[in-house]
């Protein structure tokens, strides 16, 4: 079996859904750190669930980095609740 190539979160996000990998790949600064923690939490949360992870939720999670917002689930994993 091949090892899997890995993948940047920008080639994630844009499986998911290239308008928002392009608004995505805008940001700067405090935003795309907001965003980038937010996005993975959510991918993680999908992966666990066995779900696709949905687009309105990435949009959301971007609007709310834009906006300051630091937005996300409670999790049970004491590294990410840190």
């Amino acid at each position: 079996m091949a090892a899997a190539k890995p993948m940047t979160l920008q080639d994630r996000i844009l499986q998911i859904d290239h308008i928002q990998a392009r608004r995505f790949s805008k940001l700067t600064g405090d935003c795309v750190e907001i965003a980038t923690e937010g996005i993975i939490r959510h991918l993680r949360a999908c992966a666990r669930m066995d779900v696709n992870p949905d687009a309105s939720a990435v949009r959301e999670i971007i609007d709310d980095a834009l906006n300051g917002r630091r937005v996300f689930a409670e999790t049970s994993n004491d590294l990410l609740a840190a």
